[in-house]
């Protein structure tokens, strides 16, 4: 794709809420950097495609999600001949200045939570660096279920998280003794999500709620199928650091056997008798639970399935082959996915005996 820099760069100020660390010293060089990790991005975003098949050329209304001030979207000018492009983000001034100086796109300020002004299925591809890896779970699936209103039938999504290398690169930073080490490892293999509140951006300009997030390649399979079918997971293959979710839109009719209603954000705390075993990401046992189950397990496997014929053709990041950065994580997700396949199954399987014609439940 072409790419141009006759568009003027936004203010400094703009530009330190995606270069962090502007100084007046290195202004120049956070100014070069915007720029070019823009136009990476928009590559990184073409090479996600491609590693399903997909280009942009086959799209005709794309949104980006979470735009700021334009970053990646001033690369995006030459699309705009022969498709609508949108941007949205909850920055005002960032849109204010968008929308002067990037009039080749239509741009539009969402609150923190959904739901945004656009149509149902308005989008057939749908863009994001870098917000999930900053929202806690209850905002995360509040977004998702309103990306999956917006995605249009079939549309596809390139969303990027904080993966196994970005959790590696933070944990390594913190002091050897820190007490956030074993906790922060505890809660991400346990839950698969990692929310860290106490973080650089308290008292920054950012929002109350905007923080750190960290995700398991597992949780993004299990939990994020509520709402699409996941095409690849290529890790590092957004400007090397974070990963990127390739994501489809399921049809109305395949929708309609998923159940869409996110798990709480926060349980009761476990009684003392409860404590000594291990945390159930499904709950209580129970007939309902159980047949939630037997819904959600048929769209996971079919998620790892796509999801491996993605990683085939994932393009490898420039300075590292794909077979040396892929294969730990890949082998972990669906390791991990393959463990809580078999583990559904059981309880299926005890389901279907509870239920079995003759099973005498009188307890006599």
């Amino acid at each position: 794709m072409p790419a141009t820099e006759s568009r003027p760069l936004p203010p400094d100020e703009l530009i330190d809420r995606v270069v962090s660390g502007f100084t007046n010293e290195e202004a120049e060089e956070h100014r070069r950097l915007f720029l070019e990790s823009g136009q990476k991005s928009l590559a990184d975003f073409e090479a996600a495609l491609r590693a399903v098949g997909n280009t942009f050329d086959n799209h005709f209304r794309i949104l980006e999600f979470g735009c700021g001030c334009g970053r990646i979207m001033r690369w995006m000018e030459p699309l705009a001949g022969r498709c609508e492009l949108s941007g949205t983000d909850i920055d005002e001034r960032a849109i204010s200045w968008a929308t002067e100086n990037l009039p080749f796109a239509r741009w539009g300020v969402n609150d923190g939570l959904p739901p945004t002004s656009y149509g149902d299925g308005e989008f057939d591809l749908i863009l994001n660096h870098s917000v999930f890896t900053h929202l806690d779970e209850r905002y995360q699936d509040a977004w998702l279920g309103e990306l999956q209103r917006i995605a249009a039938p079939d549309g596809l999504l390139v969303l990027s998280v904080h993966g196994q290398h970005a959790f590696d690169v933070s944990e390594a930073m913190l002091e050897r003794d820190s007490r956030y080490r074993k906790e922060w490892r505890e809660t991400l293999e346990r839950d698969g999500i990692l929310f860290v509140a106490e973080d650089s951006y308290v008292g920054s300009a950012f929002p109350d709620f905007y923080h750190t997030t960290f995700h398991a390649p597992w949780y993004l399979f299990e939990h994020w199928t509520r709402w699409f079918d996941v095409l690849a997971y290529l890790p590092r293959s957004s400007l090397g650091f974070q990963d990127q979710l390739v994501l489809r839109r399921r049809r109305p009719e395949e929708e309609a056997l998923v159940p869409l209603r996110a798990r709480p954000v926060s349980a009761p705390a476990p009684s003392a008798a409860s404590a000594a075993k291990p945390p159930r990401r499904f709950g209580a046992p129970g007939l309902l639970a159980r047949r939630a189950v037997l819904r959600i397990a048929g769209p996971v496997v079919h998620a790892q399935n796509d999801a491996g014929s993605g990683f085939a053709d994932a393009p490898a990041p420039s300075n590292q082959g794909t077979e040396q950065r892929m294969p730990p994580l890949v082998a972990l997700a669906l390791r991990q996915q393959a463990e809580r396949i078999g583990r559904l199954e059981r309880e299926l399987g005890e389901l279907r005996a509870s239920l079995a014609p003759g099973d005498d439940t009188s307890g006599k």
